[in-house]
């Protein structure tokens, strides 16, 4: 089991950037030059993890590389459509394998406002797996789900009283029957005062948060990521959950999984309000790379790609020189960043040499290296929104889904998903 630390909070606050700036200069901390404070601070937090990376993330203006600068190119040399199939209206894909994805739709009636199922791509079969929240009969309702191929974990919230419960199973061959899942595990319930848990499942291990609701009477409690791990394939298989992370404050951004690391982002433990980019191995729990974010800096989102971190600013902060604006920000080695000038929607998906990120209505493919840049049509007829990447950190396939609106004689649109493959 992992040391214990500091906590985060979920995406929504944005600090202005006179605050910001008034923060950086009560701290004496200068966002593109390190001072003795953030020298000292990362010797800190290297004390603390003596095994891991430790950076602070001072990035002068001169590091980052905009992508605004990079040669357009056609998406068809580097991209082909494998797969593309159409799924209840309001669905929501998170790409689970290589091969298929976990939905979360619709329910059937006012009871049951949310369901859950698996889609294979190569048939675009959508199965439902459980149709309506296990405690339903309490009010209870599915409010959010993840699942690797080997594991699925769900949460579900009674909305009136702000209750949630963590419910967790293993999987054969990547689904599971609605028999499987009513045989879930409860792994971890709360009340009002935390906030419903986030989700990421790498393997057979499930990470779930714990945080107080930074509005309730236990604002100023500990932040935890916990975790539980099936030894079996078999339905109704029990777990022993284990808090892996400590946060002295609450963490921000949802647990991601690429490949073997699960990137998370708690409070550093110190008085000041610091946030670290923090990775750790799935298989052992020990944190591999930390980088210590400018003061009061917070990011929407972080995933670790193959070459560092890559994280999502929703708001400018003046005192943070290369980190100052709002956009999406990839390190790339030697101390370089790429910089995407849009606003951060969800994380990050690496395939090969591209990083795709979600624009206003395209999904972009940048090669950082070549300096260049392609661009994903959307389907006819697609909502404003456009594309959503289903996918997060490092894939073998691009996994895209939207809306298309409904033509002459539909009743209703669909959720249309889209899944290439490198060539």
């Amino acid at each position: 089991m992992g040391r214990e630390t500091p906590t985060v909070s979920r995406r929504g606050f944005v600090i202005g950037s006179a605050a910001a700036a008034g923060a950086a200069a009560t701290l004496g901390l200068d966002g593109c030059t390190k001072t003795d404070a953030s020298v000292e601070l990362t010797e800190s937090v290297q004390a603390q993890f003596p095994d891991a990376q430790v950076e602070y993330l001072a990035v002068a203006s001169s590091q980052v590389q905009r992508h605004t600068n990079m040669i357009t190119l056609d998406s068809i040399d580097y991209l082909e459509e494998a797969h593309s199939f159409d799924l209840p209206l309001g669905s929501l894909l998170y790409q689970s394998s290589d091969t298929r994805a976990l939905v979360v739709a619709p329910g059937a009636s006012s009871q049951a406002l949310i369901r859950i199922g698996f889609v294979e791509f190569e048939s675009g079969s959508f199965v439902p797996a459980l149709g309506q929240a296990l405690g339903s009969s309490e009010d209870y309702v599915i409010y959010d789900a993840r699942a690797s191929a080997l594991a699925i974990a769900w949460v579900e919230c009674n909305m009136v009283h702000g209750q949630w419960r963590v419910y967790a199973t293993p999987l054969e061959n990547g689904t599971a029957s609605e028999q499987a899942l009513q045989q879930a595990q409860l792994l971890d319930e709360g009340e009002g005062s935390y906030s419903p848990p986030q989700l990421a499942v790498s393997g057979n291990k499930i990470y779930w948060t714990v945080m107080p609701d930074p509005n309730g009477p236990a604002s100023s409690e500990d932040s935890y990521l916990k975790a539980a791990e099936f030894s079996s394939v078999k339905p109704g298989a029990g777990a022993e959950p284990w808090t892996v992370y400590t946060s002295h404050g609450r963490m921000i951004t949802n647990p991601l999984v690429s490949g073997e690391l699960l990137t998370f982002v708690p409070r550093v433990d110190t008085d000041a309000v610091y946030y670290q980019l923090t990775t750790l191995d799935t298989a052992t729990d020990a944190v591999q790379n930390i980088a210590i974010l400018p003061p009061s800096l917070r990011v929407s989102d972080a995933v670790w790609l193959e070459t560092g971190f890559a994280f999502g600013i929703e708001g400018n902060y003046d005192y943070a020189d290369g980190l100052s604006l709002f956009g999406s920000y990839q390190q790339l080695g030697d101390g370089q960043y790429l910089y995407i000038n849009k606003a951060p929607v969800s994380a990050l998906v690496q395939i090969k040499q591209h990083s795709f990120v979600k624009s206003t209505k395209n999904v972009l493919g940048l090669d950082a290296d070549a300096g260049t840049a392609i661009i994903v049509d959307t389907p006819q007829d697609c909502v404003a929104y456009g594309d959503i990447l289903a996918g997060a950190g490092v894939q073998n396939r691009l996994v895209l889904y939207t809306t298309v609106t409904a033509r002459v004689g539909k009743e209703k649109g669909v959720c249309r998903v889209r899944v290439f493959d490198p060539r």
